[in-house]
Parts: C-alpha cells; sequence; structure tokens
C-alpha cells in the first residue's frame, strides 16, 4: 500500500531551522539548506544548434578598457553597464550565499595579441558595476593585464585570422546581497596590447574557420 507524507514545510525539531517550505505552487529552498549545497542554477548560451548564426564581431577596441562581451561594438560602454551576449541574472534565495560563477568562450582575437588579454566577470546590482578579478596588484598592471583569465592560443605559432582561441574560468563570488536582490553577471575582457583591434565570438576573424560555442553559467551555493 503507498505512503504519503504531505507537509506544507520541512524543519529542524525545535523549528528554527527551514529546509524547504511550499508556497502553495512551489517549493522553496529555506535558511536551512547545508552548506555547500547548489540552491539554485542559472545559465545562458550563445551558439545554439540550428537556427540563425550566432556570433559577434566587436571591432575598434581600445587599449586598457573594460568592455562587456557584446553583438558589437555599437552600444559598447568600458563601466560594465553595457547588455551583453553572455548575461546572467540571478536573484538569491539566501541572505549570505556564494555565488560559483563559470563561462566558456570561443572565439578569435585579432593580431594574436592573447598574451596581453584577461578575461573576467563583471557583477551589476541596480545602477552599481564590479569588476571581479585578482587582488594582485603588484607591478601596478594596467587594465587589460588584470582579471581571471587569459585566453590559450590553440595554435603554437600566428596564424591570425582563422585559427581559434579559447578560455574557460570560474569565480566564487561573495557577493554580499541580501536574498531577493537580483545580481547580473557578465562576462568581461580587457586588453593591454597596442594592436587590438577585433574580438570575434563563436568564430574566427575571416569567418572561414573553426566555430564554437560560449556560455555563462551561476550557482547560488548555501552559505
Amino acid at each position: 500500500m503507498a505512503s504519503e507524507i504531505k507537509a506544507n514545510s520541512i524543519q529542524d525539531k525545535t523549528g528554527t531551522r527551514v529546509l524547504a517550505s511550499d508556497s502553495g505552487s512551489a517549493w522553496s529552498w529555506g535558511s536551512g539548506v547545508p552548506s555547500g549545497s547548489i540552491v539554485q542554477v542559472q545559465h545562458t548560451q550563445f551558439g545554439t544548434h540550428g537556427g540563425a548564426s550566432q556570433s559577434s564581431a566587436m571591432t575598434s577596441l581600445s587599449t586598457n578598457e573594460d568592455y562587456v562581451l557584446q553583438a558589437s561594438t555599437s552600444s559598447a560602454s568600458t563601466d560594465g553597464s553595457a547588455t551583453g551576449i553572455l548575461d546572467v541574472t540571478i536573484t538569491p534565495k539566501i541572505t549570505g550565499s556564494k555565488m560559483w560563477i563559470q563561462s566558456q568562450w570561443f572565439g578569435e582575437l585579432d593580431n594574436d595579441v592573447s598574451h596581453d588579454f584577461m578575461f573576467f566577470f563583471w557583477r551589476s546590482v541596480s545602477s552599481s558595476h564590479t569588476k571581479l578579478k585578482s587582488s594582485n596588484t603588484g607591478g601596478s598592471p594596467a587594465k587589460g593585464e588584470t582579471g581571471i583569465m587569459a585566453p590559450t592560443r590553440t595554435y603554437p605559432v600566428d596564424h591570425v585570422g582563422s585559427t581559434s582561441e579559447v578560455c574557460f574560468m570560474q569565480y566564487f563570488d561573495t557577493h554580499g546581497q541580501n536574498a531577493g536582490q537580483a545580481i547580473t553577471y557578465k562576462l568581461g575582457f580587457s586588453s593591454a596590447s597596442g594592436n587590438i583591434s577585433g574580438l570575434y565570438t563563436n568564430r574566427t576573424n575571416s569567418d572561414n574557420g573553426e566555430c564554437g560555442v560560449s556560455n555563462l553559467c551561476v550557482m547560488e551555493l548555501a552559505p
């Protein structure tokens, strides 16, 4: 004989720690989720199978400027306020949680400047935009030299125009926002090279080489 347990809330015996509660239409985690548990996952992907082509070209880029990865440079900003092609909005369910951010990027840089190029994440809350990057200030590096991860060349010698670069990176963000306050994470980049001119996503410069997929994923971790 089948048995059932029905409840509107799952709590500890003292009623002070709530594991989960039901609103009447959906379950949600409470503040008693075990530390380190994945509370929720939000993601976006640029470059899907079928349909319209999903690639981008940002050209006429400047040295030592912090950009948001976008479809083009027509509305580029250097303060993190722009809307990008790899943006994920997540609303914390638990105050004091951390965000585990992961992203992969596929594309090509003009003029083989991967050695002077850094990717990073923007954290946007309302009208405030924060660059998430290394805290190391040794040698007073320029903007284009500070970030989270540099791209990797897929060919050992200069092969500009038809050979891709790739990057995978992750970051654990202590965001400091209360439950219910939406946060938008964006993929950002900058270059310290005076030869930077173009960044091509999901394609090569000449658009006759490799084609790939880029994405961004954000996971909320219970405190």
